[in-house]
């Protein structure tokens, strides 16, 4: 007789964890704690969603909806952001239902809390509360300018941060060629939203590693704006690196097109492309044929090119404008220069390299029936991401939940112990480069992690030579290199060489994470592949992140960060309405990427610390960047509309947008979330008789004529300064906000006075101001050192840890081991 075996569901990372998601009562769209939560729930954890009743939470209202036809159960948003949580309604302005949260929060772990500090004092849930009320608890604060920043209770949103932040200014990244009318722009769809709630998700597993080692939760406050400010880290080093009078420094001050551009037309669309490097450009030659205008001594080196960036453009363009998209990227790809497809959504949910990594995932809802959406932000080999549910209907689970709570647990047998690091006796082997790896290991390397850099003078990473220190360029001496690389250990290791490859694996033997970035097959080639390495470190967790992941038609492609946002769809929905696509400034997506991976990471580990098993994490740059774009993305799969740009605007407010103020290229903010909002902004601009007109006093007029509101809108703000009108504006508890560059972002006296600037001494440059972590934990006191020399501590390393000899190192620095 034939016997069967029992299917049994894969383990789940997060399995056991107690997660609770307080809605934001802000009338500005704000998706960061569901978009926090939903990373817990999706990869097992036990994730509470507390709505307010009738209304239920925001995302309820805001679609796309299926035909148009508004369903707070069917609304796309809510069905993506909310898979796998209970729901259930609790009035937070009622005392008597205030205590329903309190009592969910006994036995939580986690709490996010989206609102501003001074509603949290007033329905007496703020964070000082709750962590002396439950001492084990994590409280999670989600606001748009932090909760102990000068600027806690001020209003802010998707907008207000994008621009506050510098991204905005830099974004369309090195396409403006009129400043006046090409004002700078948010990115498309709510991406400081979804970043934010990134960072939470990351933060609030470094707590829960703090937790373990100590028994104590704490508060972690998590800011929009600070979030934002990390994906400008780069422009950081610069302004603290750099001579002030040379071209990258004085970049940081003008929008005005500057270097290369990073997308460009072709016969049918558009395409982003690079050939920066020395290597790209030798493979640019190939790709195009070697046609005579690139055969000049000109274009022989990165400065060369630089200064004569117009005429390689112009050659670009005229064989784009033979070519199409596909033909670019197989030429291109064949010699290995990074260029993909500006893609469409539409584009997206069809392209061949996701469907062969089965990233769009269908499920049936009990109300909204068949719905596709995007799928895992990261795949995990053993845990791996998974719907077990749809989202909750409005109070689907108060029976089940509240009829059932558990009750109060007091002070649970907290103590605190801030000497030890949460991550201590954690190690790291770190094969990444460029930015988005980097990062996340600085992350870990804050919280205490050994974090050992292997790296090689014969092809050093591509940043230590991006720019220099006092106008001086050199291995040691970049600054967006130490902006980004602190707290870690160098060492030298040409991984061409059998030995070499023999000391990484002894590395490894000793270390709980491996994470790479390279060329998909190049750890195969090292003999580093995860394959290998289990062989020898059976718990290894190790992570890989590439363009497009590690399998499918187009795993092997050459791409940076700022390519992937092509074939993931966002360049595509972020420009000027019916223009280009447009490029994203401050290196989008790499630290966003970067700071998911500490998420990823963590929750492997904390899998790992329940059950003794690693496991590997594939992850796609270009699908973690579809994860962040739902509006759009769930548009196109619910109601076949392919969105478009729409600039600055927003489909659920008006006004929405950046208008100009008094002198040369100064522009504001202003984000508008209701009608009472906007007859405040009509009295500060002295406007009163506009909020009375049919056109403009409801939102949906506003939204219909939307072209003249802003024009009449701009009319009045360029008679202000612009800071004198952000202060009355804010005087009115309006969202607004300055645009900055990177120097007044630095500048803002909030900004400068945060924990996120932090002064380290490097061995060759001295003491430098670079970005720290972009959050505040009470209870955890983060380690910065300054960034490595390259090799700086191979000698360290090979004896004190691996135990070689003098001699042996002497030996293998001569073979060109060590090197």
């Amino acid at each position: 007789m034939a016997r069967f075996e029992q299917y049994e569901e894969p383990p789940r990372a997060l399995e056991g964890l107690k997660v609770v998601e307080l809605p934001c009562l802000d009338t500005m769209p704000f998706m960061a704690a569901s978009m926090a939560a939903k990373s817990f729930a999706d990869f097992g954890a036990e994730v509470v969603k507390v709505e307010p009743p009738r209304t239920g939470s925001q995302e309820r209202a805001l679609g796309p909806f299926r035909d148009e036809m508004p369903d707070p159960e069917t609304g796309g948003l809510h069905l993506y952001l909310n898979t796998n949580k209970l729901g259930v309604t609790i009035d937070l302005e009622n005392p008597r239902e205030r205590d329903l949260v309190l009592d969910l929060l006994a036995s939580a772990d986690i709490v996010f809390n989206p609102n501003r500090p001074e509603v949290n004092e007033k329905l007496g849930i703020d964070w000082r509360k709750l962590t002396a009320r439950f001492p084990k608890l994590i409280v999670v604060s989600i606001t748009f300018f932090g909760a102990e920043s000068a600027y806690k209770n001020l209003r802010g949103g998707d907008l207000v941060a994008t621009h506050m932040s510098g991204v905005g200014y830099e974004t369309p990244w090195h396409q403006v060629t009129d400043p006046e009318n090409q004002p700078p722009l948010k990115l498309g769809g709510r991406q400081s939203d979804y970043l934010t709630g990134y960072t939470a998700a990351a933060a609030a597993m470094c707590a829960l590693y703090s937790r373990k080692s100590n028994g104590a939760g704490q508060h972690v406050d998590v800011a929009q704006w600070f979030s934002m400010i990390s994906m400008v880290r780069p422009n950081i080093g610069f302004y603290s690196h750099e001579d002030k009078n040379s071209d990258s420094f004085q970049r940081l001050y003008s929008r005005q097109k500057r270097a290369a551009q990073w997308v460009y037309p072709c016969t049918d669309g558009w395409v982003s492309f690079n050939a920066g490097t020395d290597r790209f450009w030798r493979g640019a030659k190939k790709a195009l044929g070697h046609p005579d205008w690139m055969d000049t001594e000109l274009f022989n080196t990165v400065s060369g090119r630089a200064s004569n960036i117009d005429a390689i453009e112009a050659g670009v363009i005229d064989w784009l404008s033979t070519t199409t998209r596909n033909e670019a990227f197989e030429k291109a790809q064949a010699e290995h220069v990074p260029c993909f497809p500006v893609h469409s959504p539409a584009e997206v949910a069809g392209n061949e390299q996701y469907k062969a990594r089965k990233f769009f995932v269908d499920l049936d809802h009990p109300a909204a029936r068949e719905v596709r959406m995007p799928g895992a932000p990261c795949k995990f080999s053993r845990t791996p991401w998974r719907i077990v549910r749809g989202a909750p209907r409005l109070g689907e689970h108060n029976e089940k939940i509240l009829q059932n709570r558990s009750v109060e647990s007091g002070a649970r047998n907290a103590r605190r112990n801030l000497l030890k690091k949460p991550l201590e006796g954690i190690r790291v082997a770190d094969f990444g480069w460029i930015f988005a790896v980097p990062h996340a290991t600085a992350w870990l390397g804050a919280l205490g992690a050994d974090v050992i850099r292997i790296e090689t003078s014969g092809a050093p990473d591509l940043v230590r030579y991006l720019t220099g220190t006092d106008g001086s360029i050199g291995a040691n001496r970049s600054g967006v290199f130490h902006a980004i690389n602190s707290s870690r250990r160098s060492l030298a290791l040409n991984l061409a060489t059998p030995e070499a490859q023999e000391i990484a694996r002894k590395i490894i033997r000793q270390s709980d994470f491996v994470t790479e970035n390279y060329t998909v097959g190049n750890m195969a080639k090292y003999n580093l592949a995860y394959d290998d390495l289990v062989k020898i470190k059976p718990d290894i967790i190790m992570m890989s992140g590439t363009p497009l992941g590690q399998d499918g038609p187009f795993a092997r492609t050459v791409g940076f960060g700022p390519t992937t946002q092509a074939f993931a769809g966002l360049c595509h929905i972020t420009g000027y309405p019916d223009s280009f696509p447009c490029g994203i400034g401050g290196t989008w997506p790499d630290f966003a990427v970067g700071t998911g991976m500490v998420f990823f990471l963590l929750a492997a580990l904390h899998y790992r610390d329940r059950t003794g098993q690693g496991q590997y994490l594939d992850l796609s740059m270009a699908e973690m960047v579809t994860t962040m774009m739902p509006e759009a993305m769930m548009d196109f799969l619910m109601n076949g509309r392919d969105q478009a740009a729409i600039g600055n605007r927003d489909e659920s407010m008006a006004p929405h947008s950046v208008f100009p103020a008094a002198g040369d290229d100064r522009w504001i903010a202003i984000a508008i979330a209701s009608d009472d909002e906007f007859a405040k902004l009509c009295e500060v601009l002295g406007m009163p008789s506009m909020a009375a007109d049919p056109k403009f006093s409801r939102l949906y007029g506003r939204l219909a004529n939307v072209e003249e509101l802003e024009r009449e809108i701009a009319t009045r703000t360029r008679a202000h300064a612009r800071d004198e009108l952000v202060a009355k504006l804010r005087a009115r508890d309006l969202a607004a906000g300055p645009v900055y560059n990177t120097p007044e972002v630095i500048n803002d006296p909030a900004f400068s006075e945060s924990s996120m600037l932090v002064n380290l001494k490097h061995g060759e440059v001295g003491q430098r101001v670079v970005p720290g972590l972009p959050v505040r934990f009470s209870a955890i006191d983060l380690e910065y050192r300054g960034a490595p020399m390259i090799g700086e501590h191979t000698d360290q390393l090979m004896s004190k840890l691996l135990g070689y000899s003098a001699a042996e190192i002497a030996r293998l620095k001569e073979a060109k081991v060590l090197i």
